[in-house]
């Protein structure tokens, strides 16, 4: 018996091991991600900009399109879209309400004892190494 609890002792040491290592590729992992994320945004804006300052240039200059042997590049309208001024003013019957439980205010009920119809307090149990 003592040999089956030294053999699950050293296992759970063992996973704790890998666990810290893996621990650590995920938050390279993740900060990279962030970083990614933030070049290609930053990257974004910088075509957004050019892309405004030569639509603003043609307007200017009244070109209309550009055609050489690389590229066609113009200005194109695009289809209408709404524009909402004032979103107070806007009938109830033309807007989406998103129904969501509120599950601070459904704990609170439970932990009272009072019914919930649909809901139960629940409890889960998750390893811990430190």
């Amino acid at each position: 018996m003592d040999s089956i609890t030294d053999a699950i002792e050293d296992k759970a040491i063992g996973y704790a091991k890998v666990d810290k290592e893996l621990a650590k590729d995920e938050k390279a992992l993740k900060d990279e991600a962030q970083r990614l994320r933030e070049r290609a945004t930053s990257i974004g804006n910088n075509r957004r900009y050019l892309k405004q300052n030569l639509q603003e240039a043609m307007e200017e200059t009244d070109k209309k399109k550009i055609k050489t042997p690389e590229f066609t590049i113009y200005i194109q309208n695009n289809p209408e879209s709404v524009r909402l001024i004032d979103e107070s003013k806007i009938p109830a019957y033309l807007t989406k309400t998103d129904i969501v439980p509120d599950k601070t205010r459904i704990k609170q009920m439970l932990k009272e004892g009072k019914d919930v119809p649909g809901a139960e307090l629940s409890t889960s149990s998750s390893l811990r190494i430190r």
